[in-house]
């Protein structure tokens, strides 16, 4: 990724976080060495104890203390939040979900009824028009769609101000579902169970499967290692910032 969107990322953090009063001692880390590292980490799936401290690069020890301290405040999320207003995206939304088998157990996990009844994670993910995230979630892979809905849309109409369509497939139907949309102004086209194939939806929601595509390219998520919940939903909510600025590269 481009030095420089890794820089606009490391100052927006910077603008977001507000961190304790220090006394003396060693200065913390820069924000841009943290966002690089964290950047090579779910990329490369390399190990906690493989990141050293280097000129360009913080240690894992470091990573993982700043992810659990931007956790606590929701900042990725606050982040994920502004990128996404500086762009001009799409009206329309589209959800969907995918899942990743959890080698190690731990927050988050569950039976998947899709591997076999293996423990594993499933990452919620809402997209615009364009395929863009607007919103994700982690929770364990036995946890119905339908479940998720609600949470999703409401942190995506956050941060769009105004959805026309929601697409989403038949996991998601529910009329309650539906109703949400209504009341805030969106049309629902989402499948209903038990009707045949061919509605023509899925002309529509290939943005939201492109978009876990590029997730699970990140080896990281691919396969989880990490017992941690919070660890997790930090490391989905990253990767979707850095999906947002790839993209807000293309339009300044």
């Amino acid at each position: 990724m481009d030095f420089r969107l890794l820089h606009l990322i490391a100052t927006v953090i910077d603008a977001c976080d507000q961190q304790p009063n220090r006394g003396p001692g060693h200065p913390p880390a820069v924000t841009i060495r943290v966002v690089a590292t964290l950047r090579r980490f779910l990329r490369e799936g390399t190990p906690w104890r493989s990141l050293t401290a280097s000129e360009d690069q913080a240690s894992g020890s470091t990573l993982r203390r700043c992810l659990a301290r931007w956790a606590e405040t929701g900042l990725l999320a606050k982040v994920h939040a502004l990128l996404v207003g500086m762009l001009r995206g799409h009206p329309d939304l589209i959800l969907d979900s995918c899942s990743v088998r959890a080698k190690r157990g731990g927050d988050l996990t569950g039976p998947n009824p899709t591997d076999r009844a293996k423990l594993g994670t499933k990452y919620h993910v809402a997209v615009d028009g364009d395929g863009v995230p607007v919103a994700c979630i982690a929770t364990a892979a036995n946890v119905n769609d339908t479940l998720a809905f609600k949470r999703l849309f409401l942190a995506a109409f956050a941060v769009m101000g105004r959805i026309r369509t929601v697409f989403a497939d038949k996991g998601y139907d529910a009329e309650p579902h539906r109703d949400l949309c209504r009341a805030f102004g969106a049309q629902p086209s989402i499948h209903k169970r038990g009707q045949p194939h061919g509605s023509g939806l899925g002309k529509r929601r290939w943005p939201v499967e492109r978009s876990n595509a590029w997730v699970l390219d990140n080896r990281r998520l691919a396969l989880r290692y990490d017992r941690l919940g919070f660890i997790v939903q930090s490391l989905l909510q990253a990767t979707c910032i850095f999906l947002v600025a790839r993209r807000l590269a293309r339009q300044f």
